[in-house]
């Protein structure tokens, strides 16, 4: 179901399914994701704290021994546990290599940084939304946690190749509209998209 409400700064706010929606952050940005792009440069497998909740850690500890055939850095730990910190509430945070990498990311012979749980995902026919944390499959994206989530947009995403700030924020920019329809389904982006005016 579908409302409008006031933001405090006089905006429509635009809720979906119980999402409240940033407009103004979502059509400020241009996304692309292209793996070549982030080639020597900052990507999103970088500079972030990914963390999971314990179903997500479960759904990923299943896949590391699948894992290892992209990144061989898994296979180092001495117990799949160690992969993951907790830091309470049964929040995770996944480890980061000396780089600030994540240990899932791993590097190809042409140098592009991919996810090794995303390529594993593939290479069984499965969605990489399955396997995934969520705040890695809809970055740029954010979605907070608690009674009010709200889907934004990652503050640092002029930071990254693969983004750029709107020169005019009129409707959502495609790649933007492809991420909400892969993660939250057409519905919601329909929805969303007539609410907004798109």
């Amino acid at each position: 179901m579908l409302s409008a409400e006031w933001s405090d700064n006089g905006q429509p706010k635009i809720v979906v399914d119980g999402i409240h929606v940033d407009m103004q952050a979502l059509k400020s940005i241009q996304h692309r994701c292209l793996p070549e792009v982030c080639r020597g440069a900052p990507n999103c497998c970088s500079r972030y704290q990914i963390h999971v909740g314990e179903k997500e850690l479960e759904t990923i500890v299943g896949f590391l021994p699948l894992v290892e055939k992209y990144t061989a850095s898994i296979g180092n730990y001495l117990e799949y546990e160690n992969v993951f910190d907790a830091v309470g509430n049964g929040c995770f945070i996944i480890d980061a290599d000396e780089n600030e990498q994540c240990v899932f990311a791993y590097t190809t012979a042409a140098e592009e940084t991919l996810c090794s749980l995303h390529s594993a995902a593939i290479d069984l026919d499965l969605s990489p939304l399955d396997v995934k944390p969520k705040c890695c499959s809809i970055w740029p994206l954010t979605l907070s946690d608690g009674p009010e989530p709200e889907l934004s947009v990652d503050s640092k995403f002029t930071s990254f190749p693969c983004n750029r700030k709107k020169p005019a924020p009129k409707g959502i920019d495609s790649g933007i509209q492809e991420t909400i329809r892969i993660y939250f389904g057409e519905s919601f982006l329909s929805e969303l998209l007539a609410k907004a005016g798109c």
